[in-house]
């Protein structure tokens, strides 16, 4: 008897805890310039808010995963840096960037990399998280430090929606 309610309060408890949300990646268009020229590309990322739902005055990490920039490297990138301004718009207004680093990348090989930061919620409500700038610095053989800015295109997709008590 006791073995079978240890297992109905574990189960119990199993069911009451939350699951984490499965992010789903989003296609966003945007307008890169680089000095090889402008370029229209579709950047796809997963972009993931830890806790969601969240609180009022407390920091909420975001995790950008890009899995596709919509650019291959031409020549071989030793590493890369690089900021994602992100919009804030529901319960309130705000920006906030997310950075990251990475490593090598072969020729004539995707772009992808991931991006961290913080933002810390002043409302409560539901907030609508969208992409803003990108700006990617690389290290290129042959060639050196190379920038790339990208603006998006409207109407841009929402990335995460950010529940805040």
């Amino acid at each position: 008897m006791r073995r079978t309610a240890l297992i109905a309060l574990v189960s119990l408890g199993l069911l009451a805890v939350p699951l984490p949300a499965s992010a789903a990646p989003v296609s966003a268009p945007y307008e890169c310039t680089s000095p090889l020229g402008a370029q229209s590309v579709t950047i796809t990322a997963t972009l993931t808010a830890t806790p969601n739902p969240a609180t009022v005055g407390s920091p909420v990490t975001f995790d950008l995963e890009v899995s596709d920039l919509g650019l291959t490297a031409p020549l071989t990138v030793s590493s890369w840096s690089g900021t994602v301004d992100l919009d804030v718009s529901g319960a309130e207004t705000a920006q906030f960037t997310l950075t990251g680093t990475g490593g090598p990348i072969p020729a004539n090989q995707p772009i992808t990399g991931t991006l961290t930061g913080t933002w810390t919620p002043t409302a409560a409500g539901t907030d609508e998280i969208t992409g803003g700038d990108v700006t990617i610095t690389a290290q290129v053989v042959l060639l050196g430090s190379i920038s790339l800015t990208c603006t998006p295109v409207d109407p841009r997709p929402v990335g995460e929606t950010l529940t805040v008590s």
